[in-house]
């Protein structure tokens, strides 16, 4: 399940207890998620989605929301 997966690599990139991983977490809501956060992220998605992302959509994954999306596009499913 793609939010499982989600929830896991929040918690590990920004250290988010997964209890608290929900749609709705933008990039400003999380102090951990600054450039180098980010990039850690990005890294462990395409590590664990088996995927590689180009620089435009590594600077629309915003928010959780829009990384689904993102996901989504590759053919990453549930």
């Amino acid at each position: 399940m793609i939010t499982a997966r989600l929830a896991r690599i929040f918690a590990k990139a920004f250290a988010l207890d997964p209890s608290e991983f929900n749609h709705g977490i933008l990039h400003g809501d999380l102090k951990k998620w600054d450039s180098i956060g980010h990039m850690a992220m990005v890294a462990a998605m395409e590590k664990e989605f088996k995927v590689e992302f180009d620089v435009d959509e590594i600077m629309e994954m915003q928010s959780v929301a829009e990384i689904i999306v993102v996901l989504t596009r590759k053919g990453v499913t549930d």
